[in-house]
């Protein structure tokens, strides 16, 4: 009996020393980026932030198959050019589920809701009861919605402290004239992991 009891708690526990493997990789804290942000694709800007995990989980299932998971917050502001229309402004904030696996790849899907100003080029006007009166030079937006990322982390394999990811944005902005519109953005993004 005494022997058997043995036999199962060295069974546990070796199980528990293969599940722990160690690496040299830690996951990341905070992260900077910097961005090419093209709305609608076409529209040139640029676009900084500050991401930080708020939750994080390394799964080690075999030798091959390492994955960190986490739930990352993050905020950003954005500027581009919509050429001869409006200089467009947006500060916003995200959260979503990202995923690392052993060999660096990145896959993320973030909600994503911020505040949008367009700077309208050239002069406003308003029409009235007597004609017209110059107008507001900009309008502001309330803007949500979806963005997915896929990329490579450096720091996996290479021990370089950057990301790149490719990341199609889909957002709502509200309200456009008295509706809901739909627009897009791709973003290519660079990160910076800070220790």
């Amino acid at each position: 009996m005494m022997l058997r009891a043995i036999f199962i708690m060295l069974m546990f526990s070796s199980i528990q020393l293969f599940a722990q493997e160690e690496t040299n990789y830690t996951p990341t804290k905070h992260q900077v980026s910097l961005s090419y942000y093209g709305e609608f694709v076409t529209h040139p800007g640029f676009r900084i932030g500050y991401l930080t995990p708020i939750s994080q989980k390394t799964k080690v299932k075999n030798e091959t198959n390492v994955v960190d998971k986490s739930w990352v917050v993050g905020g950003y502001f954005t500027y581009y050019k919509h050429k001869m229309n409006h200089d467009g402004l947006l500060f916003t904030g995200e959260i979503g589920r990202q995923r690392i696996s052993k060999s660096g790849f990145i896959s993320s899907i973030n909600f994503e809701m911020g505040y949008m100003l367009a700077v309208l080029d050239g002069e406003v006007y308003t029409p009235t009861e007597n004609g017209f009166e110059k107008g507001a030079k900009a309008d502001s937006y309330f803007t949500f919605g979806l963005n997915l990322g896929l990329g490579w982390d450096f720091e996996k394999k290479m021990n370089l402290p950057i990301s790149a990811m490719v990341v199609p944005h889909f957002y709502f902005q509200a309200p456009y004239n008295t509706a809901v519109t739909a627009r897009t953005a791709l973003e290519v993004k660079f990160l910076y992991h800070l220790r």
